[in-house]
């Protein structure tokens, strides 16, 4: 099991010793309160962050500088200053300049004290200094509150935990295109990222050497799991995927790669005549495999970087995989957007094992093995895409509801194909005029706050599409 991301608590007090001793146990026993309620509430959703308090209360400019390095130096993902009285905001600033990582303000609002205006000053200072600080407002024992406290928290902790990956290309830009492409020493100033280069000669010599017992162990699973296998499809060519999927796991475990995407076309596709590494998209984005429970891997198809990195936050952020996707149309009949992926995606998106169908491929794919073929099970979604215009990054945020559809639908498009069908409540002429991607990126629920939260910690403008 990974290891809990530690957000901490801090409370930011009144210098004058008369003012502080008062409320000093006032401000501890708050601290602890939110402990115990948000680990609640993330223990409850079986999410991955744990709260730790620090029991001094900051009252002085040296105790803020010596609990910020000591928050810096036990790999605190975020920090939330929390403020129940008059609060001085020099100590506050201080406290986030040394700490130098993610931090909000939070308030009770008691009215008892003077504590909204404590917030209040600290928060004017943090944003002169140019230090983003989402305001948190109100008794931590309302869920909307608790809500806000949460999604700052995950973006803190995705930012946190995304500082020192490595993502990997195999292979380099896929088909021409400019919408995958990102700078390597952008990404290590933005997200602390590293790029590795490997070309794909390397996944296919490795795919050569894979345990013939194990390859055989997963083309047995995928009989009795999925729920049909195209029968004219040679059994070598999916075990050749099979191989290369395993190839890509020894490989990034070898060389510490967190995340990758694949070139695939033309070399993988129809100049080798292996097969197309369609198993690497559906298996390494899921929490499971062959082998068993597993801890899902961003892999981007087209070494898509600026698709590897929004599925990264996405799953950062929700805990889940993400779904990787072509735009392909807008339906102005059903008012629904289409995607459709060429070949794959994960397989914890279909409505069950049952429904995924392996699918010979088309005619895009002539090395030959499976396409994964399922629609999308329904429920509220949020797509998302990191693009790039003439001033700098920027993602597109989309709120919506995935519907599902018999695949006989798919017949409209690419029967061949795994299809998600989107009911979003956007003006499409807004959208399609200025989203920067042939592609798309997905997990269920909604994770707008939380993007935004993001954008504002990363450098990154996001822009919510909806009506």
């Amino acid at each position: 099991m990974k290891e809990k991301t530690k957000i901490g608590l801090v409370a930011i007090s009144d210098e004058r010793p008369a003012i502080h001793g008062q409320d000093e146990q006032h401000n501890l026993d708050y601290l602890h309160m939110i402990k115990t309620v948000l680990e609640a509430r993330v223990d409850e959703a079986g999410e991955n962050l744990e709260f730790v308090v620090e029991d001094r209360i900051i009252n002085s400019m040296k105790l803020a500088v010596s609990l910020a390095k000591r928050m810096r130096a036990e790999d605190v993902a975020g920090v939330a200053m929390c403020h129940h009285m008059w609060t001085f905001a020099r100590e506050a600033a201080m406290f986030a300049r040394v700490y130098g990582g993610p931090v909000a303000g939070y308030t009770n609002k008691d009215p008892l004290r003077p504590a909204l205006v404590g917030l209040l000053c600290s928060g004017g200072t943090l944003d002169k200094m140019g230090v983003y600080h989402p305001r948190i407002i109100g008794d931590i024992n309302r869920e909307d509150v608790q809500d806000e406290f949460l999604s700052w928290a995950r973006a803190a902790s995705t930012a946190s935990n995304l500082l020192g990956e490595t993502y990997c290309n195999f292979g380099g830009r896929s088909m021409g295109m400019g919408t995958a492409v990102r700078d390597a020493n952008d990404w290590i100033k933005r997200y602390g990222v590293d790029v590795e280069q490997v070309d794909q000669v390397v996944l296919l010599e490795r795919a050569k050497q894979v345990d013939g017992k194990l390859v055989e162990h997963a083309f047995s699973w995928l009989r009795a799991n999925v729920g049909h296998i195209d029968p004219t499809v040679p059994e070598e060519k999916i075990k050749n995927q099979i191989r290369l999927y395993e190839a890509t796991k020894q490989i990034c475990n070898e060389k510490g790669i967190d995340f990758y995407g694949v070139k695939c076309q033309p070399e993988l596709s129809e100049i080798t005549d292996y097969a197309v590494p369609c198993l690497n998209q559906a298996f390494s984005n899921s929490d499971f495999d062959w082998n068993g429970p597993k801890e899902p891997v961003v892999c981007a198809c087209e070494a898509d970087m600026g698709a590897a990195m929004t599925m990264r936050l996405l799953q950062g952020v929700s805990g889940q995989p993400a779904l990787f996707m072509d735009f392909r149309d807008y339906d102005e009949r059903r008012d629904e957007y289409i995607f459709c992926n060429c070949g794959s995606q994960s397989v914890c998106y279909a409505k069950d094992m049952e429904d995924i169908h392996l699918v010979h491929t088309d005619k895009y794919y002539p090395s030959g093995g499976v396409h994964v073929q399922y629609v999308c099970k329904a429920g509220e979604v949020t797509v998302a895409r990191l693009c790039e215009d003439a001033d700098g990054e920027w993602m597109a945020i989309i709120p919506g509801q995935f519907l599902y559809y018999d695949r006989e639908r798919c017949q409209e498009t690419s029967p061949l194909w795994p299809h998600a069908y989107l009911k979003a409540d956007i003006d499409p002429d807004e959208l399609l005029q200025v989203y920067g991607s042939n592609h798309g990126h997905a997990v269920y629920g909604n994770w707008v706050k939380e993007l935004t939260h993001l954008g504002k910690i990363l450098g990154f403008r996001t822009k919510v599409f909806g009506r």
